[in-house]
């Protein structure tokens, strides 16, 4: 499953999806719907909203299998403030891009991941309503892929062991003191026993 961790803030985000868009090669989805709406398709950098709906996306490379699955999922009474549904974007080949971002006292990674075809083969049969995942191009799907994750590589200003920081989170990262890197990203306070970076 090829991934990139990345660290990222808010206006590094925004030249993350910005980039997805300039590549030409995706159809973008929000991951998961609002409770009561159906699950969007965004045309354009601008229309990714700005909220928690616009941090995890749902990427499709046009003509590499069959088209996303909108997956219903029913809401438990009280859990969706009134609403009783919402959707998820499915499929196989599809590219899953996420905003870690500040959480209290750390800087949590960003990511880009996918399945791989081994990985898709195996889940088969737990998932038939996703189809056959021999009729994706798997090829296709890691090329678009690996052009995402050299795009945000390529902003990058420096590195904490393999992950990219983007500039935005390089500030950050350096007035927040954050010396401490474990668990999903780089903290302020170090786990006993560590040594800061």
């Amino acid at each position: 499953m090829p991934n990139l961790n990345f660290y990222a803030v808010d206006d590094d985000w925004s030249a993350v999806v910005q980039a997805v868009f300039d590549l030409e090669l995706f159809r973008v989805f929000e991951s998961d719907s609002e409770p009561g709406a159906e699950l969007r398709e965004f045309s354009e950098a601008a229309d990714v909203p700005d909220s928690r709906r616009g941090r995890s996306l749902a990427l499709f490379v046009a003509g590499s299998g069959p088209e996303p699955l909108a997956s219903r999922i029913d809401l438990l009474p009280g859990a969706g403030g009134g609403a009783t549904f919402r959707y998820t974007c499915e499929g196989w080949g599809l590219i899953q891009l996420r905003y870690g971002g500040p959480w209290a006292e750390e800087l949590r990674w960003s990511h880009t991941n996918h399945n791989s075809a081994k990985r898709a083969a195996a889940w088969a049969e737990t998932l038939p309503e996703l189809g056959d995942p021999a009729a994706w191009d798997w090829a296709a799907v890691t090329r678009a892929s690996s052009r995402l994750n050299r795009a945000i590589r390529r902003m990058a200003v420096d590195k904490i062991g393999s992950r990219p920081v983007l500039p935005h989170a390089g500030g950050f990262i350096a007035h927040s003191g954050l010396r401490h890197e474990y668990g999903t990203g780089i903290h302020a306070t170090p786990v006993h026993g560590m040594s800061a970076r």
